[in-house]
């Protein structure tokens, strides 16, 4: 089974992708590879593109490939801003799945990468655009999963929300959801803000507040700090295991 939205059918069809052979088969660029799947960027006629392959896994597991397609195309009719869906494409060998997702690339920079580099400047301009974002996304009951940074790209004007594959709903939202991910912004924002942090949650808070209220209850920010510590010591365990087997190997 393959999906291709009608506006790229013959710039795909041009490209040579058609069946789905074609996307799980062709030899791409290697863009980055992770445990299940794997990441690959296309260039076609001036057009970039992010082609995900997931790796084979049991046909009774969630379809992540499936939930992201699904999860940007009604996240597009709800009014937010996420990458363009291409196509979609899934096939049962066995008790086995086979998926891709094909998106458009997302414009500007990542606002991770903007943080860093002109923390002033994202705090006056961004951070308020930010937080209307993430207060009408947990609003209507979105979560992410991944809500990091590096997941948000700014392209001057609005903000786009990338790596889908994990966004889950919820009506009324879980306050659950809504804990992890705020942790995981938050998380990141304070590694790359220090002692600007507290501007930047003095700021979100603000305009967030506007759509999820509960932010202002000392309870559930005291939840989210707890949650972002835990984000922490994990994020640590990750980094000395790394060390581990990198000084291992010298």
């Amino acid at each position: 089974m393959i999906f291709i939205r009608q506006a790229h059918l013959s710039l795909l069809d041009q490209a040579g992708l058609v069946a789905f052979e074609d996307f799980w088969e062709g030899n791409f660029p290697l863009f980055k590879k992770k445990k299940d799947r794997a990441i690959y960027r296309l260039e076609i006629e001036g057009q970039f593109f992010f082609l995900k392959r997931y790796f084979p896994f049991p046909f009774w597991r969630k379809n992540e490939a499936r939930n992201e397609w699904e999860a940007a195309c009604l996240l597009r009719r709800s009014g937010f801003k996420v990458p363009t869906p291409v196509a979609f494409g899934e096939r049962r060998k066995g008790f086995k799945k086979m998926a891709f997702t094909l998106f458009k690339a997302a414009e500007g920079e990542r606002l991770e990468d903007l943080f860093r580099q002109e923390p002033e400047k994202s705090l006056q301009e961004i951070v308020p655009v930010l937080a209307h974002l993430a207060g009408r996304f947990h609003q209507a009951g979105f979560t992410h999963q991944d809500f990091y940074l590096c997941h948000f790209f700014w392209d001057g004007k609005e903000l786009t929300l990338i790596d889908l594959q994990r966004v889950r709903r919820s009506l009324p939202p879980k306050k659950a959801w809504v804990i992890k991910d705020l942790a995981e912004l938050f998380y990141a924002a304070e590694n790359v803000l220090a002692g600007q942090f507290p501007v930047f949650l003095q700021k979100f808070a603000r305009y967030y507040a506007l759509f999820v209220p509960w932010i202002k209850d000392p309870a559930f920010l005291a939840k989210i700090e707890r949650k972002k510590a835990k984000i922490g010591r994990h994020d640590a365990k990750l980094k000395a295991r790394l060390s581990f087997r990198r000084n291992g190997r010298k």
